[in-house]
């Protein structure tokens, strides 16, 4: 029996609108005697009640089963009103990863999410404190947009990009070049195309005039297709521009520069491809160029073409050769069995195993990465990378594009990292706290409308940022009251 336990905040309760609908429609169908229009309601009135399962390991009401695709369901279009009557008519939806078990022992084992219950308690009071935008935000968003704006600082935005790659940090947070860098990105002749190696994704990865490698992620969705299911769907290339600016917001800085692009098919990718990616070439319908790459999940069908404009990507910069990477299995893995728990899911002290692990050096750059990914949703980050020969290197944020699929619903435990450790740096904490009241989504729409693509993401994701801001501080604040005071908690 597949069961969707999704966590209600208390505040926040289905209405009972569609109930009474129900039964207000049957009294005007006026063949049906009145037992028959009593059987009815009644039967509607025991399907209502799944809405509502009380969950008490997590002190929580949690129920809505929600209408969510499996991973090779296509996704469906949904605006923001339709959508939030389907699911939910008030609040926000609040959800766990999906078991398929028997429902009486579905939770017996999961209290490595107890501390959620503490998370909501403290909701309502980090909502009315951090209320309003802070005056102090635009200096940092000035700041930030200036180093893309520029242009004419360097004539080798190659070079630059390459001195500025260290193991601490892909780019400084200020960064004067970085204009020139993303216009190179962005406009450079591509001088070969090639399939992009391992994954799931399609992916190209390309040479640009000068010798910078990069990976080019072709565009798959429209901006407001909603994706349904965390993992679900192909790779959102929009997702990776928003993952680049979100770093520099935070200052956490390790994602690669990141920058959207329009490449003609026809013109710049298929005279330079190389023999492997040039057979995957195709004639559209209406007699476009179109290609399907080499992945494990590239087929004809799901086939790409030029558009009008050419086909939207984003361009991301390789790494240099001579920064060694290591690909390290993370700890808080999220277990793709569906009849499984993770042991981060069965056990509220599991970060003490992960202290006495190889993981410890790293383990506030773990949470910093959990603070990031539970911003954008992405739930598919199964191994980080860090460099090799620095245990204590921050993890690079690579491979963003499972994010930004559905806006009206937020997995909170991709919190799990941040609510068993209760640790997280200082920094990131305070430029959470500047990042709050609806900071968010002012800052990172200022930084999002300068990218060729623009716009990058719709209102609702980006409302959804503000969102997740205070329930990332919601769950720091449960952690000052359970290690009793800051300075157990920030360092």
């Amino acid at each position: 029996m597949s069961t969707r336990r999704l966590m209600i905040s208390r505040r926040h309760q289905p209405s009972g609108r569609h109930l009474s609908t129900c039964c207000s429609r049957t009294d005007k169908v006026g063949i049906m005697g009145v037992a028959l229009r009593v059987m009815m309601c009644m039967a509607f009135a025991l399907v209502s009640m799944n809405y509502l399962i009380v969950n008490e390991n997590l002190g929580l009401l949690s129920g809505y089963k929600h209408n969510v695709q499996d991973n090779t369901s296509t996704s469906t279009e949904s605006s923001h009103n339709k959508y939030m009557e389907k699911v939910y008519e008030q609040g926000e939806v609040y959800a766990v990863r999906e078991i398929i078990s028997d429902p009486e022992n579905l939770h017996v084992n999961r209290s490595g999410l107890q501390m959620l219950s503490s998370l909501y308690k403290h909701l309502p009071d980090i909502t009315s404190q951090y209320s309003s935008v802070s005056p102090q935000l635009m200096d940092l968003v000035t700041k930030l947009k200036l180093d893309i704006t520029r242009r004419g600082v360097t004539d080798d935005p190659w070079g630059l990009a390459y001195n500025w790659t260290k193991a601490e940090t892909l780019i400084p947070e200020s960064a004067p070049g970085l204009g020139d860098v993303l216009a190179a990105l962005s406009t450079a002749p591509i001088t070969s195309a090639d399939i992009g190696h391992g994954g799931t994704q399609l992916k190209l990865f390309i040479r640009l005039k000068g010798g910078q490698s990069a990976v080019f992620k072709p565009s798959r969705y429209s901006r407001n297709r909603l994706i349904t299911g965390l993992n679900s769907g192909f790779d959102r290339h929009n997702g990776e521009i928003a993952a680049f600016h979100l770093s520099r917001l935070l200052g956490l800085q390790m994602v690669p520069i990141t920058v959207g692009r329009n490449v003609s098919l026809k013109r710049e990718i298929l005279p330079v491809s190389m023999k492997r990616l040039r057979e995957t070439f195709f004639r559209g319908r209406e007699g476009q160029t179109c290609f399907y790459g080499v992945c494990r999940s590239c087929m004809k069908r799901n086939g790409l073409c030029d558009q009008q404009h050419g086909l939207e990507g984003t361009v991301m910069t390789w790494l240099p050769r001579d920064v060694s990477l290591a690909e390290i299995q993370h700890p808080w893995k999220r277990s793709y069995d569906n009849r499984r728990l993770a042991n981060w899911e069965k056990r509220e002290t599991y970060c003490e195993e992960v202290l006495s692990s190889s993981h410890a050096p790293r383990l506030l750059h773990l949470m910093d990465a959990a603070v990031f990914d539970f911003l954008i949703q992405n739930g598919d980050r199964h191994h980080y990378v860090s460099v090799k020969g620095a245990p204590d290197s921050p993890v690079i944020l690579l491979d963003n594009g499972k994010s930004f699929g559905d806006a009206y619903v937020d997995y909170m435990d991709m919190l799990a990292p941040v609510l068993q450790c209760c640790r997280l740096h200082r920094s990131t904490y305070e430029r959470l706290v500047l990042l709050s009241g609806g900071g968010m989504s002012l800052a990172l729409q200022e930084l999002l409308a300068l990218d060729p693509v623009a716009p990058v993401l719709t209102e609702a994701h980006l409302h959804a940022m503000d969102r997740r801001v205070k329930h990332i501080l919601a769950a720091l604040s449960a952690c000052r009251e359970k290690k009793g005071g800051w300075h157990n908690v920030l360092f």
